[in-house]
């Protein structure tokens, strides 16, 4: 009875001993330090990337609409751009500069040019600072209109 004693009193002193090593990794997570990105993107190639995935988001919801009729979806109540099944974006090009509307929103009309045609459109992209946690985090939200009330 007293080698179990003394056998659990050992093992429990030894489970309970200050580790060199795990002193060392507690060293290693208390220097850990935040470090920003620096992004290589211009804020023109940015913008489009951002488009271009909310294009081909919106040509993806536009073609499974088409697809499957019992799938309802959202994509503006007017016809943005005219697609085929299976449509992809290939690329898009800003025709104009970007136009600041106000503080927060910016506007350039986008040619987008599909496997099988090409349109133009217009972009306005809607900037906001949101605080979370004492953290600023600065969104961008998306949104396309038709250029039919565009007066040149």
């Amino acid at each position: 009875m007293k080698r179990l004693i003394y056998i659990t009193v050992f093992l429990f002193s030894l489970g309970c001993a200050n580790n060199a090593s795990k002193s060392m990794e507690m060293d290693a997570v208390e220097s850990f330090e935040k470090v920003e990105e620096q992004s290589e993107l211009s804020e023109h190639d940015a913008y489009s990337l951002i488009i271009s995935q909310k294009l081909q988001e919106y040509l993806d919801k536009k073609t499974l609409a088409k697809t499957n009729p019992d799938f309802t979806v959202d994509t503006n109540k007017n016809e943005l751009l005219s697609i085929e099944k299976g449509s992809q974006l290939k690329h898009i090009n800003f025709i104009t500069p970007f136009e600041t509307v106000s503080d927060s929103v910016k506007k350039v009309i986008t040619r987008v040019v599909l496997e099988h045609q090409t349109d133009t459109i217009i972009t306005l992209i809607k900037t906001s600072i949101i605080t979370i946690d004492n953290e600023v985090f600065k969104t961008h939200k998306i949104e396309f209109e038709t250029t039919k009330g565009l007066k040149n």
